[in-house]
C-alpha cells in the first residue's frame, strides 16, 4: 500500500456490545451481534464503500480512529474530556470488525493503533489507515 486511507463517517458511534446466543430445538448454539452493535457497523460499512481500495491492504497496518459524539445538554462547559460511556476500547473495537475483510483481510494486520474520543457537533469517527512504515495523519486536537 502507498497510499493512506481516510474516510469520515457520520453517525452516532455505537460501543461493540456483548454477543448474544440463542439455543436451536436441534441444540446448536447460535451466536449474534446484538442489534445496535450490526447497525452502526452496517453504517460504516455503507460509508467506507465508496472510499474503499480496490482489494483489500495487506501487510501490518497503523490506524486512527478519532470518535466524536454529542455532547450531553447537561453537561457543564468546564468539562472537556469525554470520561464517559461508551469506553473507548469497543468502540474501537465495532469499526475494526466493520473493516475487516474490506479495507483490510484481518484487523490482526493492525500493529499500532491510536484512538480518541471526544465531544463535537457531528457525531461519527474520523479513519486513518497507513501501512506500518509511516505515521498515520492524527485530527487536530487528537493526542493520539
Amino acid at each position: 500500500m502507498t497510499d493512506s486511507f481516510h474516510v469520515r463517517v457520520f453517525g452516532l458511534p455505537v460501543a461493540q456490545g456483548r454477543p448474544r446466543a440463542f439455543k436451536l430445538p436441534t441444540g446448536q448454539v447460535r451466536v449474534y451481534d446484538p442489534e445496535p452493535s450490526r447497525d452502526w457497523k452496517r453504517t460504516v460499512l455503507a460509508q467506507i464503500l465508496p472510499a474503499k481500495p480496490e482489494i483489500p491492504l495487506a501487510g501490518p497496518l497503523r490506524l486512527s480512529l478519532d470518535f466524536i459524539l454529542p455532547r450531553p445538554k447537561t453537561l457543564p462547559k468546564k468539562i472537556l474530556a469525554h470520561t464517559r460511556r461508551p469506553d473507548l476500547d469497543n468502540l474501537v473495537k465495532a469499526v475494526k470488525d466493520a473493516l475487516r475483510a474490506v479495507v483490510y483481510h484481518d484487523d490482526a494486520q493492525v500493529t499500532e493503533l491510536h484512538a480518541s474520543k471526544r465531544y463535537g457537533a457531528a457525531p461519527g469517527v474520523e479513519i486513518w489507515l497507513s501501512p506500518d512504515g509511516g505515521p498515520p495523519p492524527l485530527p487536530a486536537g487528537a493526542t493520539g
